[in-house]
Protein backbone atom coordinates (compact mmCIF):
# COMPACT_ATOMS: atom_id res chain seq x y z
CA UNK A 1 0.00 0.00 0.00
CA UNK A 2 1.10 3.59 -0.88
CA UNK A 3 1.27 6.06 1.57
CA UNK A 4 2.48 9.75 1.82
CA UNK A 5 6.36 10.11 2.58
CA UNK A 6 4.94 12.11 5.71
CA UNK A 7 2.02 11.59 7.04
CA UNK A 8 1.43 13.65 9.47
CA UNK A 9 1.44 17.14 7.97
CA UNK A 10 3.10 20.51 9.53
CA UNK A 11 1.59 21.02 12.97
CA UNK A 12 0.87 24.76 12.56
CA UNK A 13 -1.97 24.21 9.64
CA UNK A 14 -5.41 25.84 10.18
CA UNK A 15 -6.84 22.80 10.12
CA UNK A 16 -6.06 19.67 12.34
CA UNK A 17 -7.67 16.50 12.22
CA UNK A 18 -7.07 13.34 13.42
CA UNK A 19 -8.83 10.50 11.73
CA UNK A 20 -8.99 6.91 12.94
CA UNK A 21 -10.31 3.87 11.06
CA UNK A 22 -11.43 0.98 13.18
CA UNK A 23 -10.64 -2.54 11.62
CA UNK A 24 -12.30 -5.84 12.35
CA UNK A 25 -11.15 -9.30 10.86
CA UNK A 26 -9.67 -6.86 7.61
CA UNK A 27 -5.71 -6.57 7.60
CA UNK A 28 -5.64 -2.54 7.13
CA UNK A 29 -3.90 -3.47 3.05
CA UNK A 30 -7.57 -4.60 2.40
CA UNK A 31 -9.91 -1.81 3.74
CA UNK A 32 -10.98 0.54 1.20
CA UNK A 33 -10.84 3.27 3.95
CA UNK A 34 -7.32 3.39 4.36
CA UNK A 35 -6.80 3.35 0.95
CA UNK A 36 -8.89 6.27 -0.12
CA UNK A 37 -8.03 8.17 2.70
CA UNK A 38 -4.04 7.83 2.10
CA UNK A 39 -5.45 9.00 -2.05
CA UNK A 40 -7.29 12.03 -0.27
CA UNK A 41 -4.12 13.01 1.72
CA UNK A 42 -2.37 13.63 -1.47
CA UNK A 43 -4.67 15.86 -2.44
CA UNK A 44 -5.53 17.61 0.64
CA UNK A 45 -3.78 21.28 0.91
CA UNK A 46 -0.40 21.44 2.35
CA UNK A 47 -2.16 23.25 5.38
CA UNK A 48 -3.91 20.57 6.65
CA UNK A 49 -2.56 19.10 9.83
CA UNK A 50 -3.91 15.09 9.47
CA UNK A 51 -2.92 12.23 11.67
CA UNK A 52 -4.24 8.45 11.25
CA UNK A 53 -4.99 5.61 13.87
CA UNK A 54 -5.65 2.74 13.59
CA UNK A 55 -7.17 0.50 15.71
CA UNK A 56 -7.81 -3.48 15.06
CA UNK A 57 -10.94 -4.65 16.82
CA UNK A 58 -9.86 -8.28 15.49
CA UNK A 59 -11.19 -11.03 17.99
CA UNK A 60 -7.60 -12.26 19.40
CA UNK A 61 -5.51 -10.44 17.52
CA UNK A 62 -3.65 -10.73 14.28
CA UNK A 63 -0.46 -9.79 12.25
CA UNK A 64 -1.43 -6.52 11.13
CA UNK A 65 0.59 -6.84 7.60
CA UNK A 66 2.43 -3.60 5.98
CA UNK A 67 1.14 -0.47 7.47
CA UNK A 68 1.52 2.59 5.72
CA UNK A 69 4.48 5.01 6.79
CA UNK A 70 3.46 7.08 9.82
CA UNK A 71 -0.14 5.61 10.53
CA UNK A 72 -0.56 4.56 14.22
CA UNK A 73 -1.44 1.17 14.80
CA UNK A 74 -3.15 -0.35 17.77
CA UNK A 75 -4.81 -3.59 18.56
CA UNK A 76 -7.94 -4.50 20.51
CA UNK A 77 -8.37 -8.24 20.38
CA UNK A 78 -11.22 -8.54 22.98
CA UNK A 79 -13.03 -6.60 20.28
CA UNK A 80 -14.91 -3.39 22.35
CA UNK A 81 -17.42 -2.05 19.65
CA UNK A 82 -16.69 1.65 18.72
CA UNK A 83 -17.29 3.69 21.60
CA UNK A 84 -13.58 2.09 23.54
CA UNK A 85 -11.65 3.15 20.41
CA UNK A 86 -13.19 6.81 19.15
CA UNK A 87 -12.57 7.74 23.29
CA UNK A 88 -8.99 6.42 22.89
CA UNK A 89 -8.97 8.90 19.67
CA UNK A 90 -10.58 11.48 21.31
CA UNK A 91 -7.90 11.28 23.96
CA UNK A 92 -4.83 11.91 22.21
CA UNK A 93 -6.35 14.09 19.92
CA UNK A 94 -7.27 16.32 22.77
CA UNK A 95 -3.94 15.74 23.82
CA UNK A 96 -1.84 16.64 20.72
CA UNK A 97 -4.47 19.75 19.69
CA UNK A 98 -6.65 18.68 17.47
CA UNK A 99 -9.60 20.53 16.54
CA UNK A 100 -11.35 17.47 14.70
CA UNK A 101 -11.62 14.10 14.94
CA UNK A 102 -12.89 11.85 11.77
CA UNK A 103 -14.55 9.14 12.81
CA UNK A 104 -14.25 5.63 10.36
CA UNK A 105 -14.57 2.19 10.09
CA UNK A 106 -13.12 -0.24 7.30
CA UNK A 107 -15.87 -0.49 4.45
CA UNK A 108 -16.19 3.41 3.32
CA UNK A 109 -14.99 4.63 0.30
CA UNK A 110 -13.73 8.42 0.71
CA UNK A 111 -13.59 10.73 -2.69
CA UNK A 112 -10.11 11.50 -3.56
CA UNK A 113 -11.21 15.42 -2.97
CA UNK A 114 -12.82 14.59 0.83
CA UNK A 115 -10.53 16.16 2.82
CA UNK A 116 -9.53 19.02 0.49
CA UNK A 117 -13.18 20.00 0.45
CA UNK A 118 -14.20 19.13 4.01
CA UNK A 119 -11.17 21.42 5.62
CA UNK A 120 -13.15 24.38 3.77
CA UNK A 121 -16.10 23.70 5.91
CA UNK A 122 -13.62 23.25 8.61
CA UNK A 123 -12.14 26.61 8.04
CA UNK A 124 -15.58 28.29 7.91
CA UNK A 125 -16.80 27.03 10.78
CA UNK A 126 -13.99 26.61 13.08
CA UNK A 127 -14.70 29.69 15.38
CA UNK A 128 -18.68 28.57 15.42
CA UNK A 129 -18.63 26.97 19.02
CA UNK A 130 -22.74 25.63 18.12
CA UNK A 131 -21.54 23.98 15.33
CA UNK A 132 -19.98 19.92 16.71
CA UNK A 133 -19.91 18.59 13.92
CA UNK A 134 -19.19 18.36 9.78
CA UNK A 135 -21.01 15.29 8.05
CA UNK A 136 -21.21 14.24 4.31
CA UNK A 137 -23.93 12.85 2.36
CA UNK A 138 -23.69 9.02 2.37
CA UNK A 139 -25.03 6.32 0.23
CA UNK A 140 -25.01 2.56 -0.13
CA UNK A 141 -25.34 1.43 -3.77
CA UNK A 142 -26.87 4.66 -4.86
CA UNK A 143 -28.65 4.77 -1.94
CA UNK A 144 -28.56 7.67 0.07
CA UNK A 145 -28.75 6.77 3.66
CA UNK A 146 -27.36 9.65 6.08
CA UNK A 147 -27.59 12.44 7.27
CA UNK A 148 -31.05 12.27 8.38
CA UNK A 149 -33.64 14.14 10.55
CA UNK A 150 -35.80 12.97 12.80
CA UNK A 151 -39.34 14.70 11.63
CA UNK A 152 -41.52 15.41 14.79
CA UNK A 153 -38.96 13.53 16.74
CA UNK A 154 -39.46 10.37 15.90
CA UNK A 155 -39.71 9.83 12.27
CA UNK A 156 -35.80 9.69 10.42
CA UNK A 157 -36.02 11.01 7.16
CA UNK A 158 -32.94 11.42 5.09
CA UNK A 159 -31.95 14.48 4.00
CA UNK A 160 -32.22 15.43 0.17
CA UNK A 161 -29.26 16.18 -1.57
CA UNK A 162 -30.02 20.00 -1.75
CA UNK A 163 -29.60 20.34 1.95
CA UNK A 164 -26.19 21.80 2.71
CA UNK A 165 -25.59 23.92 5.67
CA UNK A 166 -26.07 24.28 9.50
CA UNK A 167 -28.94 21.33 10.49
CA UNK A 168 -32.18 21.74 12.14
CA UNK A 169 -32.76 19.72 15.01
CA UNK A 170 -32.76 17.03 15.91
CA UNK A 171 -30.18 15.42 13.03
CA UNK A 172 -28.28 12.14 13.41
CA UNK A 173 -25.31 10.90 10.72
CA UNK A 174 -23.37 7.60 10.69
CA UNK A 175 -20.12 7.32 12.86
CA UNK A 176 -18.41 7.01 9.29
CA UNK A 177 -16.60 9.81 7.53
CA UNK A 178 -18.13 12.02 10.61
CA UNK A 179 -16.09 14.99 11.56
CA UNK A 180 -16.50 16.00 14.78
CA UNK A 181 -15.15 18.94 17.16
CA UNK A 182 -13.10 17.55 19.85
CA UNK A 183 -14.05 19.96 22.41
CA UNK A 184 -17.78 19.17 21.73
CA UNK A 185 -17.13 15.56 22.14
CA UNK A 186 -15.23 16.08 25.43
CA UNK A 187 -18.24 17.99 26.75
CA UNK A 188 -19.99 15.35 26.91
CA UNK A 189 -17.63 12.89 28.59
CA UNK A 190 -17.15 11.12 25.34
CA UNK A 191 -18.54 8.37 23.69
CA UNK A 192 -21.46 6.50 25.51
CA UNK A 193 -20.03 2.80 26.38
CA UNK A 194 -23.80 1.66 27.21
CA UNK A 195 -23.91 2.04 23.38
CA UNK A 196 -20.56 0.28 22.54
CA UNK A 197 -20.93 -0.46 18.72
CA UNK A 198 -24.83 -0.10 17.61
CA UNK A 199 -26.60 3.16 17.82
CA UNK A 200 -23.54 4.58 19.21
CA UNK A 201 -23.95 6.92 16.58
CA UNK A 202 -27.25 7.76 16.72
CA UNK A 203 -26.72 8.49 20.76
CA UNK A 204 -24.26 10.25 20.25
CA UNK A 205 -25.96 12.80 17.77
CA UNK A 206 -29.15 13.04 20.16
CA UNK A 207 -26.30 14.02 23.20
CA UNK A 208 -24.93 16.92 21.14
CA UNK A 209 -28.74 17.91 20.20
CA UNK A 210 -29.92 18.10 23.51
CA UNK A 211 -26.92 20.29 24.47
CA UNK A 212 -28.06 22.69 21.92
CA UNK A 213 -25.47 21.75 19.13
CA UNK A 214 -25.57 21.42 15.33
CA UNK A 215 -24.17 19.97 12.49
CA UNK A 216 -23.19 21.11 9.31
CA UNK A 217 -24.43 19.06 6.44
CA UNK A 218 -21.83 18.95 3.92
CA UNK A 219 -24.05 18.49 0.66
CA UNK A 220 -21.30 18.60 -1.95
CA UNK A 221 -19.43 15.52 -0.45
CA UNK A 222 -20.79 12.10 -1.16
CA UNK A 223 -19.09 9.18 -0.06
CA UNK A 224 -20.03 5.70 -0.08
CA UNK A 225 -19.91 3.04 2.02
CA UNK A 226 -21.31 -0.56 3.22
CA UNK A 227 -24.06 -0.64 6.07
CA UNK A 228 -24.54 -4.16 7.43
CA UNK A 229 -28.41 -3.49 7.86
CA UNK A 230 -29.28 -3.14 4.45
CA UNK A 231 -27.54 -6.79 3.36
CA UNK A 232 -28.10 -8.78 6.62
CA UNK A 233 -27.76 -11.89 5.03
CA UNK A 234 -24.18 -10.75 3.54
CA UNK A 235 -22.94 -8.67 5.99
CA UNK A 236 -24.43 -9.18 9.41
CA UNK A 237 -24.11 -12.84 11.72
CA UNK A 238 -27.53 -13.54 13.13
CA UNK A 239 -25.54 -13.01 16.53
CA UNK A 240 -24.90 -9.47 15.36
CA UNK A 241 -28.64 -8.62 14.24
CA UNK A 242 -30.09 -9.96 17.28
CA UNK A 243 -27.70 -7.23 19.15
CA UNK A 244 -28.25 -4.43 17.30
CA UNK A 245 -31.89 -5.21 17.45
CA UNK A 246 -31.57 -5.02 21.31
CA UNK A 247 -29.52 -1.57 21.18
CA UNK A 248 -31.67 -0.18 18.81
CA UNK A 249 -34.68 -1.21 21.31
CA UNK A 250 -33.06 0.23 24.02
CA UNK A 251 -32.17 3.40 22.56
CA UNK A 252 -35.44 4.01 21.31
CA UNK A 253 -37.20 2.91 24.33
CA UNK A 254 -34.93 5.46 26.51
CA UNK A 255 -35.38 8.49 24.38
CA UNK A 256 -37.75 8.18 21.63
CA UNK A 257 -40.84 8.46 23.34
CA UNK A 258 -44.26 6.13 22.10
CA UNK A 259 -44.40 7.46 18.55
CA UNK A 260 -40.80 6.74 17.50
CA UNK A 261 -41.29 3.19 19.27
CA UNK A 262 -44.39 2.61 16.85
CA UNK A 263 -42.64 3.44 14.17
CA UNK A 264 -39.49 1.12 14.75
CA UNK A 265 -42.24 -1.62 15.23
CA UNK A 266 -44.36 -1.07 12.00
CA UNK A 267 -40.47 -0.48 10.53
CA UNK A 268 -39.86 -4.12 12.27
CA UNK A 269 -43.45 -5.71 10.93
CA UNK A 270 -42.84 -4.45 7.37
CA UNK A 271 -39.43 -5.77 7.38
CA UNK A 272 -40.95 -9.49 8.62
CA UNK A 273 -43.54 -9.31 5.84
CA UNK A 274 -40.77 -8.63 3.34
CA UNK A 275 -38.82 -11.57 3.57
CA UNK A 276 -42.02 -13.97 4.12
CA UNK A 277 -43.14 -12.68 0.94
CA UNK A 278 -39.44 -12.98 -0.44
CA UNK A 279 -38.64 -16.32 1.33
CA UNK A 280 -35.41 -14.47 1.94
CA UNK A 281 -33.12 -14.19 5.77
CA UNK A 282 -35.19 -17.29 7.49
CA UNK A 283 -33.06 -16.90 10.45
CA UNK A 284 -32.89 -13.15 10.30
CA UNK A 285 -36.57 -13.37 9.67
CA UNK A 286 -36.94 -15.50 13.44
CA UNK A 287 -35.26 -12.74 15.16
CA UNK A 288 -37.56 -10.44 13.84
CA UNK A 289 -40.45 -12.09 15.02
CA UNK A 290 -38.84 -12.75 18.72
CA UNK A 291 -37.98 -8.69 18.51
CA UNK A 292 -41.79 -7.99 17.65
CA UNK A 293 -42.97 -9.95 20.28
CA UNK A 294 -40.74 -8.57 23.01
CA UNK A 295 -41.71 -5.23 22.01
CA UNK A 296 -45.26 -6.04 22.06
CA UNK A 297 -45.12 -8.10 25.14
CA UNK A 298 -43.03 -6.63 27.57
CA UNK A 299 -43.49 -3.33 29.69
CA UNK A 300 -40.88 -0.87 28.71
CA UNK A 301 -39.49 -0.58 32.08
CA UNK A 302 -38.73 -4.00 31.81
CA UNK A 303 -37.14 -4.07 28.37
CA UNK A 304 -35.14 -1.53 30.14
CA UNK A 305 -34.12 -3.24 32.68
CA UNK A 306 -33.52 -6.91 30.63
CA UNK A 307 -31.58 -4.48 27.94
CA UNK A 308 -29.34 -2.57 31.21
CA UNK A 309 -28.22 -6.65 32.96
CA UNK A 310 -27.63 -8.06 29.67
CA UNK A 311 -24.95 -5.33 29.33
Amino acid sequence: MDAPAQFETQRNGRTSIFAIIVLYNKLAASSPTIKTLLEAAHAASNRLRLTVLIVDNTPGGQDPGILPEGVRYYAEPDNPGLAVPYNKALKMAEEEGFTWLLTLDQDTNLPVDFLKKIEVYAEEYVSDARVAGIVPRIADRGRLISPFRFVGGFFPKVLAPGVEGVSKRFTSALNSASMLRVSAVRMLGGYDLQFPLHNSDTNLFHRLDLAGKRLIVAGNILVNHELAIMDRQGRMTPERYRRLLADERAFWDFHMGVLGRAERLLRLVGRMCKDTLRDENRDFRAITLNEIKLRLLTRRSNRIRRWTEAR
